[in-house]
């Protein structure tokens, strides 16, 4: 049978290394790598001529949002399409199909930059 004292430091060392388990020490020695960055369009994808429709973006990294993420969104046609001064809807102007890229910009998330390719039509 072991001594009082050795049992009783034996007792607190698995006490204190379930703990630090639990805290989520094991966290410290994972390797560093890019999150897993996922960008959502949430918005209509077929407008209206001469309509202009608000939309959103939302973005996860490693499953949690990102507030106020730094994003950079273009048009691959203008004239299907543009966004507007505030960058937060499209106006339509004619009649077609076109991509609205949106890019997160950011080196701390990610070692490339993702992103999403949204396929917006535009209707009579």
């Amino acid at each position: 049978m072991l001594p009082t004292r050795l049992s009783v430091r034996l007792a607190w060392t698995v006490v204190g290394a379930m703990a630090a388990l639990a805290c989520g020490f094991a966290d410290v020695f994972r390797p560093a790598g890019p999150e897993s960055v996922t960008i959502i369009y949430v918005g209509d994808s077929v407008l209206h001529r001469d309509s202009t429709v608000p939309f959103s973006v939302a973005v996860e990294a490693g499953g949690t949002p990102l507030e106020r993420p730094r994003l950079t969104m273009w048009s691959s046609d203008p004239s299907v399409f543009d966004l507007t001064a505030g960058r937060d809807s499209l106006a339509a102007k004619s009649i077609g199909a076109a991509t609205l890229m949106i890019r997160l910009e950011s080196s701390i998330v990610t070692d490339s930059a993702p992103t999403l390719a949204q396929s917006i039509k535009v209707r009579p």
